[in-house]
C-alpha cells in the first residue's frame, strides 16, 4: 500500500516549540505540549510519523513502536540519532536544516555585546542596589575598559552555514575573524583556517557553531581554557556538551576567562544541582534558554520544513533525510 493511500497517525511530542502546519494527506493527529524521556515510547506506540525537537527517540523506543516509519526532527542537529539502528528498523529520519541561521547568528552577536559590556550584571546592580547612586559610576566593575569591535579577534569554531554567517557579521563590525581548524587535525591547517591551538591563543571572542558529535564533545574544556587569554569571551550557540560546563564554571570563578554566554546545555533544560552552570556564584556568566533559534523568520522556515519534509516522505520521495530507508 502506498504511503499516501492510507491514513497516517502523526504524533508530536513537543508542540511547545512551534505551531504545526496543516497536512493535506489523510491522517489523524495527536499533539502533546511537551513530553518527558520516559513518556516517549508510550506516546508513540500507535504513531506512524513522529515529530520531536530536542527530545531524543532511541532505538529501544522504536522497539516499542512497531508502527513508526518516520521521525521529523524540528531541528538541524540530530546527534541523538543512532543511524545504523534506525536504518535497521526501517525508520526514516528527516531534519530541518538551516532554518535559523539568521536568528542564531544574531543572537550570538547579541550575547557578545551583553557579555563584553556586562549589560546584565550592570542592570541587576542598578535594580537591586543603590551602588550607582552612592558611587556615581559602576565602571569599577570592569577590570579594564571593554574592547570595541575593531580590537576584537573573533574565533569561530565551525565553518558551516551558521559559522559563515557569524563570520560575515563579525567582519562587518570590524572584527578580525579567524576560522579554526578542527581540534586534533593531524596536518597543517587548510587554506583560510588557523590551527585550533593558535586560535585559542589569539582569540578574544570565541563563538561555537560546530555540530555535536563524538569528535566535538568536550571540545572546549580545562586544557583549552588554560590556553585562552584572560580577557576572552566564550559564546556557545551550537549544542550542549561541546563546551564542558564544569570547566567553564571553574574558569570564570578563577578569573581565567573574562565572560561566557551560553544558550545550550549538556541536558535540556538544565537542572539545578545537575548543571554546573546553574550556580549564582559564577561571575560574568549569561545564560539564555536555548532561544537563539527563535524568531518570526525561523518559525516560518520551520513550518515550511515540517510540511515539506513529512509530505515528501508520504509521497515516497523524502527530502532532508539524515536516515533514508
Amino acid at each position: 500500500m502506498a504511503r499516501s493511500a492510507r491514513a497516517h497517525h502523526i504524533v508530536c511530542l513537543e508542540e511547545c516549540h512551534c505551531p504545526l502546519p496543516q497536512f493535506s494527506f489523510p491522517h489523524c493527529y495527536t499533539g502533546y505540549n511537551s513530553s518527558t524521556r520516559e513518556e516517549v515510547a508510550t506516546k508513540l506506540r500507535d504513531a506512524t510519523i513522529a515529530i520531536t525537537t530536542a527530545l531524543p527517540i532511541t532505538a529501544s523506543d522504536l522497539d516499542s513502536c512497531p508502527k513508526l516509519e518516520c521521525i521529523m526532527a524540528m531541528s538541524t542537529g540530530v546527534d541523538w540519532v543512532d543511524k545504523d539502528e534506525f536504518r535497521k528498523r526501517g525508520v526514516t529520519v528527516i531534519n530541518a536544516p538551516q532554518i535559523s541561521v539568521s536568528s542564531v547568528s544574531e543572537h550570538a552577536i547579541a550575547l557578545y555585546f551583553a557579555a563584553r559590556r556586562k549589560i546584565v550584571d550592570l542592570h541587576d546592580r542598578i535594580i537591586d542596589t543603590d551602588e550607582y547612586k552612592e558611587k556615581r559610576t559602576l565602571r569599577h566593575h570592569f577590570p579594564e575598559p571593554p574592547r570595541t569591535c575593531s580590537l576584537e579577534t573573533l574565533v569561530i569554531f565551525g565553518n558551516g552555514h551558521l559559522g559563515k554567517r557569524v563570520a560575515e557579521i563579525g567582519r562587518a563590525l570590524g572584527m578580525k575573524v579567524l576560522i579554526s581548524e578542527r581540534k586534533g587535525a593531524p596536518s597543517s591547517p587548510r587554506e583560510g583556517r588557523v590551527s585550533f591551538d593558535d586560535c585559542l591563543r589569539q582569540g578574544t571572542v570565541f563563538i561555537v557553531t560546530v555540530p555535536r558529535n563524538d569528535s566535538t564533545l568536550d571540545m572546549i574544556s580545562d586544557k583549552e581554557f588554560k590556553l585562552m587569554r584572560k580577557d576572552a569571551i566564550l559564546i556557545n550557540v551550537a549544542r550542549g556538551g561541546i563546551v564542558n560546563e564544569k570547566a567553564v564554571a571553574s574558569a570564570l570563578k578563577e578569573g581565567r576567562l573574562n565572560a561566557a554566554a551560553i544558550d545550550v546545555y549538556e541536558t535540556e533544560p538544565p537542572e539545578r544541582g545537575v548543571s554546573a552552570l546553574l550556580d549564582a556564584t559564577i561571575p560574568n556568566l549569561i545564560l539564555s534558554p536555548h532561544i537563539a533559534w527563535f524568531s518570526a523568520e525561523s518559525i516560518q522556515n520551520l513550518q515550511n520544513a515540517i510540511l515539506k519534509g513529512i509530505s515528501s516522505y508520504v509521497a515516497g520521495k523524502p527530502i532532508n533525510a539524515v536516515v533514508r530507508v
